[in-house]
């Protein structure tokens, strides 16, 4: 099936195993620093051919090596953690939690299982999926500021209601502003 490089990431480092089929060929320790990456960039360049990566997703711990991978143009397997959990379990009654010990069972793993390979797409798409993902994070917090508005307003003064169709006008929230409660406006 060709060369696999398993790593196992952890805080600011991985655990790294480089497999040609069911064979362990090297193993260590990388940073994720320039200079980690570049010893890795390096070996992966003096092999007969190209490998392909296999990490499980660990959020912001894995995004320094999937950038390290998209950078590079290297081929990589991105896992989902709970997917690489099952099979990682496979013929076993516990699981084992080394670095060392996962990062050989992924290599293994990834012989007998099917995983898709991560298609790079366009820098373009990533940044329209996190500014995306930042819009939606900006209207649920108006959503929630909303909510928040409405309960005060039915808290101290709920005859608002009466007076306007929306209380998010200009108009509605001046006066709300100058008459945050009915005792105000009988001054």
């Amino acid at each position: 099936m060709g060369l696999v490089i398993a790593l196992d990431i952890s805080m600011g480092k991985s655990y790294k195993v480089l497999y040609d089929g069911q064979n362990c060929l090297s193993e260590g320790e990388i940073l994720h620093n320039e200079s980690g990456f570049q010893t890795l960039l390096d070996e992966i360049r003096n092999l007969s051919e190209k490998p392909i990566l296999v990490f499980e997703s660990t959020g912001i711990y894995s995004k320094p090596v999937e950038i390290f991978c998209r950078e590079n143009q290297l081929r990589y397997c991105l896992l989902n953690p709970l997917v690489a959990k099952k099979q990682l379990e496979q013929g076993t009654l516990r699981s084992w939690k080394t670095d060392k010990h996962d990062a050989h069972k992924l290599a293994q793993a990834h012989q007998k299982n099917d995983r898709p390979e991560k298609i790079q797409q366009p820098e373009i798409y990533n940044e329209i999926r996190d500014l995306s993902r930042f819009y939606q994070e900006v209207e649920e917090e108006i959503k929630r500021t909303r909510m928040h508005l409405h309960n005060a307003l039915q808290l101290n003064f709920p005859e608002l209601e009466l007076f306007f169709s929306s209380r998010i006008t200009p108009y509605a929230l001046t006066l709300i502003g100058l008459f945050p409660h009915p005792e105000f406006v009988l001054q």
